[in-house]
């Protein structure tokens, strides 16, 4: 588990075009001062740091099947391309109605070769007659087609977690408008909107190094978005990771690596007694187990109470906070 703190251009002063006024400029110069940013600090963009922490984590090696994230990740180029470089497959949800791919087996025109008339080419392109589509389009050709598979992924608290999938093999598309191809090969996975009457958000997923994976296993991947969602829900309703009230660069990583630390530990104790259940109990109901758990012991221990005492006792002192 890792996570950075993303800055802005304005707070680490390396462009001044971000400032509207020098006195913008000189307010943030003061404020990341105060704040005790350290002067070593560079702006990055999101999927940059993204990338560093991939680094630190494959330096422990870990066993992994590709690295997931969501479109604010898998809309750059850049960044599956460092992937790439890496040799780390991944499962990375892109733009329905931007994301352009063809056919896999699409002739690729090479640079240098011409059709005849114009200048020889400096990109990979594909033939004038081969169409190039969005996941949208692609989405809507399947509708009149069809080709949806359903799949279940996971087991829920309502049943199965299932949905209509659709896989094929794409060539991504570098520039549209002059025909250019990307050296971006992989399977492009697509979820049917589940709503009635085609309601809902269609979802795509750009999977590349996973040549042999199944349906199944690509569609259990792209699914996995829902654990880090899950992970900042848990650790800002209860734990408190978005309460942080300091104004230090110092004080926050701390806060944070304390909350991380904690969930962690809760995550632990959780797997732990779901040993013994059928179902996993939620993250709230453990958190709420351990604080009630510390309430009982500080009673036994500094007041005298047995224990059947101490748990009325803390139960109703921690009912007036909140719904324990």
């Amino acid at each position: 588990m890792g996570a950075r703190l993303y800055l802005p251009k304005k707070w680490t002063g390396e462009d001044d075009s971000v400032y509207e006024t020098n006195r913008e400029r000189e307010k943030y110069a003061h404020l990341s001062e105060e704040a005790g940013i350290p002067e070593e600090v560079s702006y990055q963009p999101k999927y940059e740091i993204a990338t560093g922490l991939i680094d630190q984590a494959m330096t422990a090696g870990p066993e992994h099947a590709c690295v997931v994230g969501d479109t604010g990740f898998g809309k750059y180029p850049a960044f599956r391309k460092k992937l790439r470089a890496r040799n780390e497959p991944y499962v990375l949800e892109v733009e329905t109605s931007k994301f352009v791919v063809v056919p896999e087996e699409t002739t690729v025109l090479e640079p240098g070769s011409t059709s005849g008339r114009g200048r020889p080419r400096k990109h990979p392109a594909y033939p004038e007659e081969t169409d190039a589509e969005t996941p949208e389009q692609i989405a809507a050709r399947l509708e009149k087609q069809g080709g949806w598979r359903r799949v279940t992924w996971n087991e829920g608290t309502k049943g199965g977690l299932s949905g209509e999938f659709y896989r094929t093999p794409v060539r991504v598309v570098k520039d549209r408008s002059n025909r250019w191809l990307a050296d971006e090969t992989g399977w492009l996975l697509l979820e049917r909107p589940s709503g009635e009457e085609g309601e809902g958000e269609l979802k795509a997923w750009i999977c590349w190094g996973l040549d042999k994976a199944s349906l199944e296993e690509l569609v259990s991947w792209g699914q996995l978005r829902w654990t880090v969602e899950r992970f900042h829900q848990d650790t800002g309703r209860e734990l408190g990771a978005d309460k942080y009230q300091g104004r230090t660069w110092r004080g926050f990583h701390h806060h944070l690596s304390a909350v991380m630390l904690a969930h962690a530990f809760v995550a632990e104790r959780r797997l732990e007694e779901g040993q013994d259940r059928e179902d996993l109990a939620s993250f709230a109901e453990v958190v709420r187990q351990i604080v009630r758990e510390s309430a009982v012991q500080r009673l036994m221990e500094n007041h005298g109470f047995d224990r059947p005492k101490a748990r009325e006792v803390a139960v109703d002192m921690l009912r007036e906070y909140s719904d324990w």
